[in-house]
């Protein structure tokens, strides 16, 4: 009984320290923030029926990775993706590129892109991480140059 007692102890000892460990997912991750893409988001008066979401990453070292998934039901030909510098309902600058030429233009009807983006002069991912509510994320289409899906990052 004593032997069975001292096991458990081990074993909730033993896992209550492995959860307390950082994941390795997480080790140099600065923050991790997301932005739900839609058209009623957009200053532009867009229509466009495509959805989607954005997943962006700042590593500690400053690097900026992007995940995008978008629905396309419409087929429309989206040609461009960024983040953009204003809160919600206010156009803003370009500061992160992520979606641009030479990346050709697509009207699949699921859109799914990652990549390490390179921000403009100004811009650092730190920034992003302490105000991100500051930030969001659009897709253009050749229907909606101006943008055509968006969404604040959280």
């Amino acid at each position: 009984m004593r032997l069975l007692l001292c096991l458990t102890a081990a074993v909730v000892a033993a896992v209550l320290t492995a959860s307390a460990a950082p994941g390795k997912s997480h080790q140099g991750v600065m923050c991790v923030l997301h932005a739900k893409l839609a058209a009623k988001n957009e200053t532009t008066g867009s229509t466009s029926t495509a959805k989607g979401h954005t997943q962006i990453k700042v590593g500690n070292d400053g690097t900026i990775e992007f995940k995008t998934q978008i629905l396309n039901r419409g087929n429309e030909t989206f040609v461009a993706g960024h983040i953009h510098q204003a809160p919600a309902g206010t156009a803003g600058a370009i500061v992160v590129p992520l979606f641009v030429s030479p990346t050709p233009p697509t009207n699949a009807r699921h859109i799914r892109q990652r990549g390490v983006a390179t921000p403009n002069a100004g811009t650092t991912g730190a920034a992003l991480c302490q105000n991100p509510s500051a930030y969001y994320v659009n897709y253009h289409t050749t229907a909606f140059t101006g943008g055509a899906i968006r969404g604040q990052l959280r």
